[in-house]
């Protein structure tokens, strides 16, 4: 397999490169799990009983299909609920705000959001 294509560290200001899958060169590979939520609990987070309730609600609402994939015209089980305004956006948890979506959808929803 051919090695990776060095390309410049995401700590901002860096003049490094790197070829980790991480993005950070070895002088900041580890700052990329400093900025994850900083070590709170998923319920400090608001992701406690009280989301849970809201989760199956929202399965159930959306017939446990992934939206979507749904609006492509494939029927794919949905496994996560996401926030379609994100809270760190200023997103709530309003069920008019949340959508049903398979795993592979929430993973490319999630890196679309991270790079706005």
């Amino acid at each position: 397999m051919p090695s990776r294509i060095p390309r410049a560290c995401r700590k901002r200001g860096c003049a490094g490169t790197t070829t980790d899958s991480s993005g950070y060169c070895d002088k900041h590979r580890g700052e990329g799990w400093a900025q994850h939520q900083r070590g709170l609990s998923r319920h400090q987070r608001g992701y406690g009983s009280k989301w849970d309730a809201i989760r199956v609600r929202i399965l159930k609402r959306d017939n446990h299909l992934c939206q979507n994939c749904l609006r492509n015209g494939i029927a794919v089980e949905a496994r996560t609920v996401d926030h379609i305004i994100p809270k760190a956006h200023g997103g709530t948890d309003a069920d008019s705000n949340l959508q049903s979506l398979c795993w592979p959808c929430h993973k490319a929803k999630t890196a679309r959001e991270r790079i706005r």
